[in-house]
């Protein structure tokens, strides 16, 4: 999945932020994906993750981001790794939190690769491995 593909997946998984992809690509000229996957993914699951109150919602942002993950092409995959989990694992709680609402597979992808290969989450904890796979939840 390219860039495109993936805010076409986005808007489809995501319908009210396409007044956001509006706004962004006027402004910009363009999507810059950092940025926008930043203000429309990361900023409002942060906070679904501190108020832990809408299960569903979580879990379609964490498909979205597996998503990302293993269907992405290299530029997909540097947003969801650097804007997306480095910065959902500067805040322990929702880090961990993260984890309860993420499939085994995106964890595994988490500590046996991203912990070790992105030297800013060098002292990042991994994450642990669930009974159930919330993936499909």
């Amino acid at each position: 999945m390219n860039s495109e593909e993936t805010m076409q997946r986005f808007l489809e998984l995501f319908p009210e932020k396409q007044a956001a992809f509006q706004k962004h690509s006027e402004a910009y000229g363009e999507i810059l994906q950092h940025p926008f996957y930043a203000e429309t993914v990361n900023y409002p699951l942060k906070e679904l993750l501190e108020a832990d109150t809408d299960p569903a919602e979580i879990r379609k942002y964490c498909r979205f981001i597996e998503q990302m993950v293993f269907d992405g092409d290299e530029d997909v995959k540097n947003v969801a790794d650097v804007t997306i989990l480095e910065c959902l694992s500067d805040d322990k709680t929702i880090w961990h939190r993260f984890a309860a609402y993420s499939s085994n597979e995106l964890i595994r992808y988490i500590n046996t690769r991203l912990l070790h290969e992105n030297i800013a989450m060098s002292g990042v904890e991994p994450l642990a491995y669930h009974g159930r796979n919330y993936h499909n939840g």
